[in-house]
């Protein structure tokens, strides 16, 4: 309350140090990717990789320190979850389009690529909420992909719907590696060794393993899980 009560004032509260009960989320993870670099991070529920995630993606500030990016940003975390559901499809495209970053211009010459990718077509002038969970992925992936980004960050989302779409969708971000910077936070050790050229394993909030080897972060994963 405290914290609140400074923030509505305009004082930025202490956040360099945690309170009783508290910890550290993440803690001393510091790293730097160049184009055509893909990072796979992996460790266990808990270790801090989405709130990292989070953190690069501008959802909310690091309490101490700084993450520096450089270049749009696509962030493909929870697709879908930002849809209204009683607009249209095509309305939603164009909404969630534009908060990515993308002009109106861009989300005309991509629209097309947008519906064909999800495979939504019968439904783009039908209310966003008839779609099934599977279907918001596709379409919050199409428009995610569609704005040619410098930095896309992917949060297991890829797990959730169909083989075919998901084989899909790892040939498209394959696509765009060489151009951008990648960081894929995953479960799946599949998607780590077929998108990423470096590896990162933590551990509690902090970096246990780090390097070029993929396939060494992997067993050195599994070697702490076990």
């Amino acid at each position: 309350m405290t914290d609140v009560a400074k923030s509505s004032l305009g004082v930025k509260p202490d956040t360099a140090c945690i309170r009783r009960d508290e910890f550290w989320a993440v803690d001393a993870v510091s790293f730097g990717l160049a184009k055509g670099e893909s990072l796979g991070i992996i460790g266990a529920n808990g270790s801090g990789k989405t709130t990292l995630l989070r953190m690069l993606a501008g959802i909310f500030p690091p309490d101490k320190g700084d993450a520096e990016i450089s270049g749009k940003v696509s962030a493909l975390l929870s697709l879908g979850v930002g849809f209204h559901p009683y607009m249209t499809v095509k309305e939603n495209v164009y909404i969630n389009g534009t908060i990515l970053g993308m002009s109106r211009r861009e989300i005309d010459e991509a629209f097309d690529f947008i519906i064909e990718f999800s495979g939504v077509k019968e439904f783009v002038k039908a209310p966003a909420g008839i779609l099934s969970a599977g279907m918001n992925i596709r379409l919050g992936f199409s428009i995610a992909i569609a704005v040619k980004p410098d930095i896309l960050l992917i949060d297991e989302v890829l797990s959730v719907g169909d083989k075919n779409f998901r084989e899909k969708c790892i040939n498209q971000i394959k696509g765009i590696i060489g151009d951008s910077i990648t960081i894929v936070v995953s479960h799946t050790m599949e998607m780590i060794t077929g998108l990423c050229n470096r590896i990162m394993v933590m551990e509690k909030g902090k970096v246990a393993h780090e390097g070029g080897d993929v396939n060494s972060g992997i067993e050195y994963y599994h070697s702490i899980k076990n």
